[in-house]
């Protein structure tokens, strides 16, 4: 059995689940059979140009990259809000939000990617490559950075590939990061979230060719970040954006973020990502903020800690009051 089609029973498989403990009756079994050879599978992706696609073919490492994304996704749906109040239910509810919520603790979360080689992210200063923004608290100092409050699950780095954001809540003034926009609007090339609407290239698409999806590849090596390094041209060697257009910082949000999260300078812009065919490198010393008018600043980050544990008991939990057991059955 190819890795991507046993990744796509096991998603099947935790999305169809409704006992009480996913982890021991889904995940564990799961492992025995197949932890090894994922594990040994991915090893390549783990360093920034180790490995390229250089023909197709089906199942290759982003496909397989892609599967175990979306399994991971459904993992962390218990750790995640409802949709706001009046939201029109997203597309991808519609076709895969399961029917009861998988039943995992953050140290079982841990435990079962560790077995695949997945360091978690100590969470530090926020930083876009390393988190994504749950909610938001509107400082009264519009031009106070994005700063953590919490965190709503741990993040998970495969060497130098990012594979997962830590999912945080967060303050910041409105020049930074805008309520009701950096937390709500739609997430793009993530295949699901509970709590907001969300885009990437497998919906819409037949029971086998949704699979044929490419994971996003984002790395952080010792000099740079380096954003969605498949695509064909990087964004820098675009000409300076039309008038009609997002700025060149709005479309860099774009990338670095996955949504966007101030409003648009043109409200009639173009309101889509940059095209999924560029990418963006930001030296690791220095990062922009989210306004035009924000000074370069040396930029702190998180740190990796390897977590390398095959059992439970081992993982490393988050603190107790950001500890969330997927427990919730679907409303």
């Amino acid at each position: 059995m190819s890795q991507v089609v046993s990744l796509r029973e096991l998603f099947h498989a935790v999305s169809a689940h409704d006992g009480a403990d996913t982890y021991a009756e889904v995940l564990a079994p799961w492992l025995q059979r197949s932890a090894a050879a994922t594990r040994e599978a991915f090893a390549p992706l783990s360093v920034h140009g180790r490995w390229r696609r250089e023909i197709y073919v089906f199942g290759d490492l982003l496909e397989l990259a892609y599967a175990l994304g979306r399994v991971n996704d459904l993992l962390l749906l218990g750790f995640q809000p409802d949709l706001p109040p009046g939201t029109e239910t997203p597309w991808a509810h519609e076709l895969h939000m399961p029917q009861r919520l998988p039943l995992i603790t953050v140290a079982e979360y841990l435990a079962f990617f560790a077995a695949l080689g997945m360091s978690s992210i100590e969470t530090g200063a926020f930083d876009p490559f390393f988190h994504e923004i749950v909610t938001i608290e509107q400082a009264d100092d519009p031009h106070r950075p994005i700063e953590i409050t919490g965190t709503r699950w741990p993040g998970l780095m495969l060497g130098e590939l990012m594979f997962s954001r830590a999912g945080v809540t967060v303050r910041a003034g409105v020049r930074h990061a805008v309520a009701g926009i950096a937390d709500q609007s739609t997430l793009f090339e993530v295949f699901m979230r509970r709590h907001r609407h969300t885009i990437d290239g497998s919906l819409g698409w037949g029971h086998n060719s949704q699979w044929k999806t490419d994971f996003r590849r984002d790395y952080l090596t010792a000099s740079a970040y380096h954003f969605n390094v498949d695509a064909m041209a990087d964004i820098d060697d675009d000409p300076v954006p039309a008038q009609a257009d997002m700025t060149r910082t709005e479309q860099n949000n774009l990338l670095r973020y996955r949504c966007l999260v101030r409003p648009l300078e043109n409200p009639a812009a173009e309101n889509h990502p940059v095209p999924a065919d560029r990418r963006l490198t930001v030296p690791r010393a220095l990062s922009r903020g989210a306004n035009d008018d924000d000074p370069p600043t040396a930029h702190p980050h998180a740190s990796i800690t390897p977590s390398f544990r095959k059992d439970v008991k081992a993982a490393k939990p988050l603190p107790r009051d950001a500890r969330v057991a997927g427990s919730l059955a679907r409303e």
